[in-house]
This record gives C-alpha cells, sequence and structure tokens, in this order.
C-alpha cells in the first residue's frame, strides 16, 4: 500500500467552488480524504496512514490533471499529410508514445484523441501505458478518420492509392463502406470512432463553411450503429450547420469545431448538453492567422481575412453555446500543422479565457470536471474528491490569477496519476537539498 499526503495545499478541486486549503491523503490509486485546514499541518490526516509520505504545498496550487480533448499524439507538427505517410510504423509509435509522455508531463493526465494518423497508433501507446511498461497519461485511443471520398483526410489519387496501413484517413462512401470502415477500427481496439462530416479550411472545393456537408446522413448512422452496442464513442470534425445538426440526430458524442451552428442546430446542442460535448479546436486558426509569418509562410491577404471571419463566428457561436450550458471543452488541433506545435497544448486554456471569454474557473472546470465525463469516467476523474482517481498536480502559482502558469513546464512541479508520481521536481529538490545536508 502506498499513501501520500499532500499538507498546505491551496485547492482547487475542479468542481467551480472556490479554492480552500486543505491535507490531501492518497492511498494507491485514490483520493480517500480531502479535509480543510484551518492552518498549517505538519502531517497525514484520518485517511493515511502514519506512515504516509508527506508533501508539504506550501504556497502551490494542487488540481486536477488536465483532459486535452482534442488530442493528436500520432500527428508531429504536421508540414504535409503526405510527410506523416512516409513515417514508418515502427517510428511512429514511438513517436505518438514520446507526445503522450510529453503531455503527461505538462499536466494532461487524460487524453481523448481525435484520430491516429495510421491503424493501432493509439492503441499500442494506451496498451503499453495501461500495462505499466512506460509512464504515460490515460488515453482513449481514435480510429484514423472516417471520410468521405474527396474530403478532408483523402489524398489518394486516380492513380494511387494508399493501402488502409499507411493511409492518413480511410475514405468511404454509402453505408456499407462508412459501417466496413467502422468495424475495422473496432476490431483494432480503438475507443473512439472518428469521422469528417464536413469540409476544412484549405481542403480543395470542400471548404469549411456552413454549406459544405459532404456526407450523408445514412453514413454516420453506419457509424453510430457500429459504436453503440461496442460502448464505442463517435467524434466528428464537422463545421457546417447542417452537419451539427446530423450529428446530434444521429448520437454523436463528441463535435469538434461546430463553427457555422445556426440557431436551431444550437437549440438541439443545448437539448442534448448532458451527452454531447463541443471542442472548438481554437489552437489551430489561432496560430495560423498570428503566427503563420513566423515559420515563413507567405500567404495573400484573402486568407488571413478568412481566418479571422472563421475565429469571429467561433468566438460568438461558443460564447453563445457556454451560456446555453453546452459543455465546450478546450483541445486544439496541436500537431496538426506546424503553427501549433504539440506540447503547447494549455496554449487552448488562454484561448477560453482571452478570446472566448470564459472566467478562468470555467475554463478549469471544462479541463478537468468536463473533461473527466468526455474520457467516460465522470463519476470519479477530473476533480479533487474523496473516492476519486488521484491524477492530481502541483502547480507552482495560482492559475485562476493567470491561466498561462499552466503553460510553464517547470511551474508543473509536479503530476500524479493512479496515484504514482510521474513528474515530481519537488521531490528532486528535497533529493538534492538532503545530499547538500549529508555533505
Amino acid at each position: 500500500m502506498t499513501t501520500i499526503s499532500m499538507v498546505n495545499a491551496r485547492v482547487i478541486d475542479g468542481s467551480g467552488a472556490d479554492p480552500f486549503p486543505a491535507t490531501i491523503d492518497v492511498v494507491d490509486e485514490r483520493i480517500v480524504a480531502v479535509t480543510r485546514q484551518e492552518g498549517a499541518s505538519a502531517g497525514p490526516t484520518r485517511g493515511a496512514s502514519a506512515k504516509a509520505a508527506v508533501i508539504d504545498c506550501t504556497g502551490r496550487t494542487v488540481m486536477p490533471g488536465l483532459t486535452e480533448a482534442h488530442c493528436h499524439i500520432s500527428f508531429n507538427d504536421i508540414v504535409s499529410m503526405e510527410a506523416v505517410v512516409a513515417i514508418q510504423p515502427e517510428d511512429h509509435a514511438l513517436i505518438s508514445l514520446a507526445n503522450a509522455q510529453m503531455l503527461m508531463e505538462r499536466g494532461f493526465t487524460s487524453l481523448y484523441s481525435a484520430a491516429a494518423a495510421k491503424p493501432r497508433l493509439d492503441v499500442a501507446v494506451r496498451n503499453a501505458i495501461a500495462a505499466g511498461l512506460f509512464a504515460g497519461p490515460r488515453i482513449r485511443a481514435a480510429s484514423q478518420e472516417i471520410s468521405p471520398s474527396g474530403n478532408l483526410g483523402d489524398i489518394d489519387t486516380n492513380y494511387l492509392q494508399l493501402p488502409r496501413s499507411l493511409a492518413f484517413a480511410i475514405t468511404a462512401d454509402g453505408a456499407d463502406e462508412f459501417t466496413k470502415a467502422a468495424r475495422l477500427a473496432a476490431r483494432d481496439g480503438v475507443d473512439n470512432l472518428k469521422v469528417n462530416v464536413s469540409g476544412d479550411r484549405d481542403w480543395g472545393h470542400m471548404h469549411a463553411d456552413d454549406q459544405t456537408t459532404v456526407i450523408a446522413e445514412e453514413e454516420v448512422a453506419a457509424v453510430v450503429a457500429v459504436a453503440r452496442p461496442r460502448g464505442l464513442m463517435v467524434s466528428a470534425h464537422c463545421t457546417s450547420s447542417e452537419g451539427v445538426k446530423m450529428c446530434v440526430r444521429q448520437g454523436v458524442q463528441v463535435i469538434y469545431h461546430a463553427v457555422h451552428a445556426d440557431e436551431e442546430a444550437r437549440d438541439m446542442l443545448e437539448a442534448a448538453r448532458d451527452r454531447v460535448f463541443v471542442a472548438p479546436a481554437l489552437g489551430l486558426p489561432l496560430t495560423m492567422l498570428r503566427e503563420a509569418a513566423d515559420y515563413g509562410f507567405k500567404w495573400p491577404a484573402s486568407r488571413y481575412a478568412s481566418l479571422e471571419q472563421e475565429l469571429e463566428t467561433t468566438r460568438a457561436c461558443m460564447r453563445d453555446l457556454h451560456k446555453r450550458g453546452v459543455r465546450v471543452l478546450p483541445g486544439g488541433d496541436y500537431g496538426a500543422f506546424v503553427t501549433n506545435p504539440m506540447g503547447t497544448n494549455a496554449r487552448d486554456l488562454e484561448h477560453f479565457v482571452d478570446f472566448v471569454g470564459f472566467s478562468p474557473m470555467e475554463t478549469l472546470v471544462a479541463a478537468t470536471k468536463h473533461g473527466g465525463a468526455l474520457m467516460q469516467r465522470g463519476g470519479e476523474l477530473g476533480q479533487i474528491r474523496e473516492g476519486y482517481l488521484a491524477a492530481l498536480l502541483i502547480v507552482d502559482g495560482d492559475p485562476l490569477a493567470d491561466i498561462r502558469v499552466l503553460q510553464d513546464f517547470d511551474r508543473i512541479e509536479a503530476v500524479m496519476i493512479g496515484g504514482r508520481w510521474v513528474k515530481d521536481r519537488l521531490g528532486e529538490r528535497r533529493g538534492v537539498e538532503r545530499r547538500e545536508a549529508a555533505e
């Protein structure tokens, strides 16, 4: 039995309640007690043994680990989809593992995957972490994107067709082909099926606008029909209003982007708010707009104007959905383009505050409590409560005063997953202090 007692902590518990001073006792993988403190404490409380390892958190914030709601561990700061295809599967698995561990050390203890670049990349990393071969975050593993021919992710031509083992996306046409693609992904062992419902910016004639819904409703229904009896979730890349309505009608649980959702679509999302999550993926368009020139891109003024319009539309939609009680989560397509590099994922929290207008507390609730629900473990993950899984961060600073603290690798001082330290700079410093004292 492993017992850890974190004393003198300033606790943000993930519920939305005000911070409070407390001692948090962890036994094995669960929190056994959260005891509010009146003054300084020197040792464990009623929930822990007298032999508990005591961690003094004076001056620090303890909070639930973050959930990345739109994660692509196999996307390595993409410059082109063809470049992703060229990575050999063995190398790609190691890249994916390294990205998962990098996010873990930056405070993301749960990753909800929005698509893998090759079959089983997510599955292999998830399984290796679960088996204890490597430290890592909890992962809901995704399929490749399943997309209608000619839509986002289809890089085949009339003269070249990539095998499924290398393809960035699986192209399908008609309910039967979507069913088969979903069944093959389920056979691979995924937790989430990803379907591309509508177009995307800069993708040929399949634009990310309100008019381009490229899939038939029976094709979406076919994917959901595969997922439901297997206990899988379905996520959709969806920008058009009709696409959003289609997803809600068919029972898709996670809708990415939702940029152009009109009043009717927002009403439907509100009515389904207990079962649907929306993640606008702000990081990618914002970095494209603000930082593309820093990476050497010389785009025409019309492209920047289009990005500005997309972002204004997104901001208005997300503000409205938030007011309606729809769970809007951070997670911004990090790694999906070179302007938005993997590892900078916590920038999305800043975007929620500075761009969309969430309060810092609302943003943290979205990234913790709602993240636990997205991971399908809302009754035991994403909050600091007795009986919950010990997925915790110790932060040097106050994220409510400055949400950007969570972007600073060095100020994420410790990360706990399943009651085990997977990052412990505090412990490293204690070890140095003991050695110096001995000398």
